[in-house]
């Protein structure tokens, strides 16, 4: 049963981001997730404490930086619920708002070739 009911929730959350709950704020009691759904939930987890450690590595968003590994890294601590999957995805949203991935690139690029940010500029404005 929480198979059929998690693509529909997964979806309608998708569709209109503005609908995710405010931080903290659940409209609805959490329910248990099946493996797989536990399993998808749990990576998604990891990969966001992965993106932002990388960001606090690279000194990017320093005002929210902190926030946000720290919510991330204690997040493992117990078994993922429907609210933790809301949670995950409200937080892939925020990297893509921010443009973490593409700040991360630049930051690496920088490292490797000190005369990137230029290039990005000019690209940028191309």
């Amino acid at each position: 049963m929480a198979l059929q009911r998690w693509p529909n929730a997964l979806k309608s959350i998708l569709t209109d981001e503005s609908k995710l709950p405010i931080k903290g704020q659940h409209t609805a009691e959490a329910y248990e997730l099946s493996k797989q759904e536990s399993d998808d939930v749990l990576f998604k987890q990891a990969w966001l404490m992965y993106f932002w450690r990388r960001v606090k590595v690279h000194e990017l968003e320093p005002d929210i930086v902190d926030e946000r590994l720290q919510f991330w890294m204690n997040q493992g601590d117990r078994p993922p619920t429907s609210h933790d999957a809301v949670d995950v995805e409200r937080g892939l949203v925020e990297l893509r708002k921010l443009g973490i991935e593409a700040q991360l690139w630049q930051a690496s690029r920088k490292l490797i070739d000190p005369d990137s940010e230029h290039k990005w500029k000019m690209h940028i404005n191309f």
